[in-house]
């Protein structure tokens, strides 16, 4: 197997540990890509494969064509991405996007939004899209939930303190400028209440940051990341995610561990949770780009603390497993090797 990218990354380590053999090299700038061209395609005339698998953009980039280049037989990328290139007229990105798909022999897509991007938007054929969710590991959030709701009653006697989380880079299409700006509304009535972000720090962190200076820094917390997603979520009593385009999240893969962690969330319809039937019976669906309603429903929540909602069903959440994407992915592999 073949890795781009730095040692030190989580799934190498993975990787190490199952005892595969794992190549490494190094990513480089734009000037340093023709190295990595050089040296994958020797690991391509040197094992000879039947099929080449690539994901990540970058990878695929140079995967993809050094396939195609070099006749290896099955070409399959995994598409993580959905309409960011076309959104923000990225003319690169969409370049490289066409050719790869078109090198391609198929096509994983992360969610049916990726798929019709694909087919709507880039000309490609629906029979070379295969769609196989992203697996997320529920049992540890079911856990967590479980632990949540018999903690319920101790938490409560702990403290008065409202905690709502966000798991997001803070680039302008995640929308978390507008849950800060619902978060500054409300401290003025609910100054108990607390907001705890986490994600890389991208384009809209400044726009971030300026709107929470209105209000107290200890109010709120930034992190870019966090070892322990199931704990975090574990201690909040409410979580925000709101994409500004239905199209603009490819997965959403937090929509899947807030909901099997059972926790109040306040949702734009994006991404994977446009597969989900009636989401507003699950979640507090707001509108792209509006903080009053998400301070509404915050407020509501905040009101209405202790108050039961309703699960989503065990056989939607199911199919998100990471046993049920192995099995996706395997039965495919099979089928493209035969």
């Amino acid at each position: 197997m073949l890795l781009i990218g730095n040692p030190e990354l989580q799934i190498a380590k993975q990787i190490k540990k199952l005892g595969w053999e794992l190549k490494i090299i190094p990513q480089r700038g734009k000037l340093g890509s023709l190295l990595s061209f050089l040296l994958v395609s020797l690991e391509i005339i040197k094992y000879r494969p039947h099929t080449l698998f690539a994901s990540g953009q970058y990878a695929t980039i140079i995967g993809i064509f050094l396939a195609k280049l070099l006749s290896v037989s099955n070409r399959v990328f995994i598409r993580h991405h959905s309409i960011i290139h076309h959104k923000y007229q990225m003319k690169l990105g969409m370049i490289m996007d066409r050719i790869s798909n078109r090198m391609a022999t198929s096509i994983i897509a992360v969610s049916t939004v990726v798929k019709n991007i694909l087919v709507q938007k880039e000309s490609v054929i629906p029979e070379k899209i295969t769609v196989i969710y992203n697996g997320v590991d529920l049992i540890k959030f079911k856990m967590n939930f479980s632990l949540a709701k018999e903690d319920s009653i101790q938490h409560s006697e702990k403290t008065s303190l409202f905690h709502i989380g966000v798991i997001s880079r803070m680039t302008e299409w995640k929308g978390v400028e507008y849950t800060a700006s619902a978060f500054v509304r409300l401290q003025k009535e609910f100054p108990n209440s607390r907001l705890h972000i986490v994600g890389a720090f991208a384009d809209s962190y400044t726009d971030v940051q300026n709107i929470l200076s209105n209000v107290d820094s200890n109010r709120y917390t930034f992190e870019k990341s966090n070892s322990n997603i199931p704990l975090f979520l574990h201690g909040l009593d409410a979580f925000v995610h709101v994409p500004v385009g239905k199209d603009d999240e490819a997965f959403g893969i937090v929509y899947i561990e807030a909901l099997a962690s059972g926790i109040p969330c306040i949702f734009t319809q994006s991404g994977v949770l446009n597969e989900l039937e009636t989401p507003g019976r699950y979640v507090h669906l707001v509108g792209f780009r509006n903080s009053d309603e998400i301070y509404l429903n915050l407020k509501q929540l905040i009101q209405s603390k202790n108050e039961s909602k309703v699960a989503v069903p065990e056989s939607w959440l199911n199919q998100f497993s990471l046993d049920e994407m192995a099995n996706r992915y395997v039965d495919f592999l099979l089928g493209v090797n035969r």
